[in-house]
């Protein structure tokens, strides 16, 4: 677990080492967060997932775009319910559209969906599991609609991966390692 106190400056060591991400203050002290935008590429034909992955890395490969870009606006921010980091995220077309649930899982931004997985307008459940892998919330801070990832099991992965490092790291370097290794399991569902 991270506990809210630990949040802050482990983003910011984090941030330090991946400057892309951006740490932004919240109104009140202790409800900051870290920020970034992607852009990745929308198919708009009617394929299955993973063939469409497979197109866009064809194309990303030969440098050809033939899929409208879209804008992937992501944060991180400090989920009090399960005591760790939330992948919080939005998806706009050129136009500054919001995308349906439906439109994002056809966009590059995915790695990985569940075989059966179940899509509502606001939820991406996969079979067996009692929480919805992704949902459709209010961001913590900004109070904007929002997806984001589910973090009930975060913590749990996060210590497994982190045991070896337990004593080799202190502190905030401790710390943001944490961050790297939430966010690489982040990674193994969306591009980051």
């Amino acid at each position: 677990m991270l506990s809210r106190a630990q949040f802050e400056p482990a983003c910011k060591a984090f941030a330090r080492r991946h400057p892309e991400w951006l740490w932004v203050e919240g109104h009140h002290p202790g409800y900051g967060y870290l920020t970034r935008t992607t852009t990745h590429f929308a198919n708009t034909s009617t394929e299955v997932l993973s063939d469409e992955l497979e197109w866009e890395e064809d194309d990303a490969a030969t440098g050809e775009t033939s899929s409208p870009v879209v804008m992937v606006h992501e944060y991180i921010v400090y989920s009090v319910a399960f005591n760790v980091p939330a992948f919080y995220f939005t998806v706009h077309d050129t136009n500054g559209s919001v995308l349906s649930l439906a439109e994002i899982m056809r966009t590059s931004f995915f790695k990985y969906l569940p075989e059966g997985a179940e899509a509502t307008s606001f939820a991406l459940t996969a079979p067996s599991n009692s929480f919805p892998l992704l949902s459709q919330g209010e961001h913590p801070t900004l109070g904007t609609a929002c997806w984001y990832l589910h973090p009930c099991e975060s913590s749990r992965a996060v210590e497994e991966f982190m045991e070896e490092e337990r004593e080799k790291l202190e502190g905030e370097e401790r710390m943001g390692r944490w961050m790297e290794v939430w966010l690489m399991l982040v990674g193994s569902v969306v591009r980051l």
